[in-house]
């Protein structure tokens, strides 16, 4: 598949243009601002900042959810359901030796019988938060929903930034994988995690799925111990608008969202990065999926998610594209919708949860309950949903999503197409052509084994 262009704001006599360069203008003097400040006051700052806003979302609303909220017939999940309902228990247990290092157990309701206390299959949920805050507790209604399913469902807390920088988190979360494994008996999981949550999940599924790149790893963090660990098998994997790459979303401007709510979410992300990158630039600083693609040799059934009004939108675009250019399974949904749209109670969304959380749940497990061979048979790849995902005439990966969401792009691809010889276009289709084949080669390979069964057991 042809990938999308880096793009660059082009000057234009109109004021929106002329208002955008000074946004943009604004944040690189913003940023040169905070960069000329000494290290140790940068992350002071930082730091001080980050505990406030914890404060107000973890020690607040987690309260409030936990004591006022969550059991009440009107609190709502984002299939619409009571969020507790279909859940028989919920146990907090420790993973791991550090304090955060901790995770909700959620049970499903068995008709009566006692649920499987060591489960085959699991859901391995990792929350998002911008690697420097939020809980399992504070987004656990958001995941329920698998419960209702029949899923057993973990949903982990790791060590958080600035307090615990890369490579921790990753560190943390593989240590869940192997504790699913050693203590619950679990042999399949399905990956899922939103924002930070999908970068960690999307980078753990990378290492599982390929050993070499887990051995660099460990040499490179110096934990020779995690190539002996034993994991689960990452059955498949759901990035639900995560920091999938470090580049692509800078100097962007969205179509559905204003100038100022474009400079202000991509200052946020930068700053994110700012305090949760390595100062000792441990492994490079390749924390995101997209820094390791080169790398990969395989990668677990994968359904990116984002909203086309959220500027990591351009992430998931990115490396789904080259994803499905290697010739992995992935697939990729974008919904009309802001960043975080799947972790807010539906009743604070006016409605808005009908046409994004409510619909990317259904597909989620949807995604979750499908074989390899049957996602791919109903994917609308093949042009035969009209609400899955892959949907290249609703901008849902590639050059379609490009063309449809961001603010730049028509006219640049102008540019481009003037430009753009016979030859070039020949060897860009001749190219596309040859990774779709390889795509759904792959696809019906490792389907094989799936021919006796048409979804996914649960225990």
């Amino acid at each position: 598949m042809m990938e999308p262009p880096r793009l660059t704001a082009t000057p234009g006599s109109s004021v929106s243009s002329v208002l955008s360069h000074m946004c943009q203008a604004a944040l690189d003097i913003l940023f040169l601002f905070f960069t000329l400040l000494p290290h140790r006051l940068r992350t002071f700052c930082a730091t001080w900042f980050v505990r406030f806003v914890r404060v107000q979302v973890e020690s607040f609303w987690g309260w409030v959810s936990h004591r006022f909220w969550i059991n009440r017939p009107y609190a709502r999940a984002q299939d619409g359901k009571q969020v507790m309902d279909g859940v028989q228990e919920v146990e907090w247990q420790f993973y791991g030796p550090h304090p955060l290092e901790r995770v909700h157990i959620l049970r499903p309701a068995t008709d009566g019988a006692a649920p499987a206390s060591k489960p085959k299959t699991a859901v391995l949920y990792i929350h998002g938060g911008g690697f420097v805050f939020a809980s399992s507790q504070v987004l656990l209604h958001s995941v329920t929903v698998f419960c209702r399913q029949g899923f057993h469902v973990f949903s982990i807390d790791y060590p958080l930034a600035p307090e615990d920088r890369f490579p921790t988190p990753v560190i943390s979360v593989l240590r869940a994988l192997s504790w699913l494994k050693t203590t619950h008996g679990v042999e399949k999981v399905m990956l899922f995690g939103d924002s930070a949550g999908g970068n960690l999940a999307s980078l753990a599924a990378a290492f599982l799925s390929n050993p070499r790149l887990l051995a660099s790893f460990t040499e490179a963090t110096h934990k020779e111990a995690i190539q002996y660990w034993e994991f689960p098998k990452v059955e498949c994997l759901c990035c639900m608008y995560g920091l999938l790459d470090q580049t692509s979303w800078r100097n962007k401007r969205l179509k559905q969202i204003n100038m100022i709510e474009n400079f202000m979410a991509e200052g946020g992300i930068g700053g994110a990065l700012y305090l949760y990158r390595s100062p000792e630039n441990v492994f490079g600083n390749r924390f995101c999926l997209g820094d390791v693609i080169d790398e990969l040799e395989a990668m677990p059934r994968t359904l990116f998610i984002g909203g086309s009004r959220d500027p990591l939108v351009y992430s998931t675009i990115s490396v789904h594209s080259k994803l499905l250019a290697k010739g992995f399974d992935v697939h990729c949904k974008i919904y009309p919708a802001r960043h975080g749209f799947f972790g807010f109670p539906p009743a604070w969304t006016f409605g808005a949860w009908l046409s994004d959380a409510k619909p990317a749940t259904a597909l989620i497990v949807d995604f979750f309950q499908q074989t390899r061979k049957g996602h791919r048979r109903t994917c609308s790849l093949q042009h035969r949903e009209q609400d899955a995902c892959c949907r290249p005439e609703a901008g849902d990966f590639g050059v379609h999503a490009m063309r449809a969401y961001d603010k730049h792009f028509a006219s640049l691809e102008a540019e481009i197409q003037h430009v753009v010889t016979p030859a070039t276009a020949s060897a860009t289709a001749t190219a596309t052509t040859t990774a779709t084949a390889t795509a759904t080669a792959t696809a019906m390979a490792e389907s094989a084994q799936d021919e006796q069964s048409s979804s996914i057991p649960h225990q």
